[in-house]
């Protein structure tokens, strides 16, 4: 009798260990589109502000930037549903972003940008282009 009382208490160990584990692992799934477009320019005015050390002045017209193209990368999100147009479009908001990116960033600046969205761009290929334009906005 105490052999079953102690197995179903180390089941019952089990059952929460396991439906604990997996409610935690759905937490982080898919992270990046419950992200708003203010969470999203942060994060990546952050990595920018590390990487390229940007004035104040800078970073405060940087995340205009950023802010913009994240609200119309939402937008697009949301009206184009599954248009094939799509991919495109959004690769025509990241250049014209990265491009007004560029006209804010001194020489030494944009070299060390270029350096970023070049190794960006290899791990995007490198992974088989999953996630589309994820972290480019």
């Amino acid at each position: 009798m105490k052999t079953l009382q102690n197995l179903l208490k180390f089941t019952g160990v089990c059952l929460l260990l396991l439906v604990s584990t997996v409610s935690f692992a759905q937490q982080g799934q898919g992270q990046g589109a419950r992200l708003t477009p203010a969470e999203r320019t942060q994060m990546q005015l952050d990595r920018y502000q590390k990487q390229l050390e940007l004035t104040p002045e800078q970073a405060t017209k940087i995340k205009d930037i950023i802010l913009a193209s994240a609200q119309e990368v939402d937008k697009m999100r949301t009206e184009a549903g599954g248009d094939g147009n799509r991919r495109e479009a959004l690769q025509s908001l990241n250049q014209k972003r990265n491009e007004q990116i560029k006209a804010v960033l001194s020489d030494a600046q944009k070299e060390k940008f270029d350096k970023m969205l070049a190794e960006q761009q290899d791990r995007m290929q490198n992974r088989g282009g999953q996630g589309g334009a994820r972290g480019n906005n």
